[in-house]
């Protein structure tokens, strides 16, 4: 289908130099028809006789896309073109998928504004913001502005992320070099003065020795 088309446009382009007449595009055309090509157009007009006649320029390129360029495949660009959208690609490499697939759908973008108001709804959203904030723009102005922002964004986002995060956690030091809690220290407090009273009083449960005084149980020795 490409070829197709661009066997087409480089034949209008000659025809537009040469200010040649449409009755002999016609005719031009068809010595530019080659192998496979040239086979096929002289056996559909060998099955209509006396109508080769009035073919025209136009009918030519109407044939010629219909047999090398079908409808299916054809509906296939159209809904390619229709769901392009620019998601993380570069201003540059969205341009030319859309450039690529609005040869296949002339229909869909025959006017510059119809071409530009295509390009800029398929633009990542922070980017076509910034083209319709400029107002109505000419297809190269939009893409013009289209590379510039996405540009300016893409340094933003480098420069973001080359900078320490806020949410980072100053550095902490190892457990062993932590200060104690003093929550466990009171803890630890607690449990020993718990200790210590119930030391006391098994001591005071114990009856004084009447020979030397001391605490003990049992017969002294």
């Amino acid at each position: 289908p490409r070829i197709v088309d661009e066997w087409i446009q480089g034949l209008e382009f000659i025809f537009e130099v040469m200010d040649c007449p449409d009755r002999y595009r016609v005719v031009c055309s068809q010595l530019q028809l080659t192998g496979d090509a040239r086979l096929w157009w002289n056996a559909y007009w060998s099955m209509r006789p006396g109508e080769k006649a009035g073919c025209t320029w136009d009918m030519l390129k109407e044939l010629v896309r219909e047999k090398y360029y079908p409808s299916y495949y054809r509906a296939e660009m159209e809904r390619q073109f229709l769901a392009l959208q620019q998601g993380t690609r570069t201003v540059d490499a969205y341009e030319r998928e859309f450039t690529r697939l609005a040869a296949f759908v002339p229909d869909l973008v025959r006017t510059e504004a119809q071409r530009a108001q295509r390009f800029i709804d398929g633009l990542y959203p922070a980017v076509r913001h910034k083209i319709v904030g400029h107002g109505t723009q000419t297809y190269a102005r939009a893409v013009s502005i289209a590379q510039e922002v996405d540009a300016s964004i893409r340094r933003e986002t480098v420069r973001d992320r080359a900078q320490p995060s806020a949410s980072v956690q100053p550095f902490a030091a190892p457990p062993a070099l932590q200060a104690p809690q003093p929550a466990k220290e009171k803890k630890r407090k607690g449990k020993g003065a718990q200790t210590d009273w119930r030391t006391r009083q098994r001591q005071q449960q114990v009856p004084p020795c009447p020979t030397y005084g001391r605490l003990h149980r049992g017969e002294c020795h």
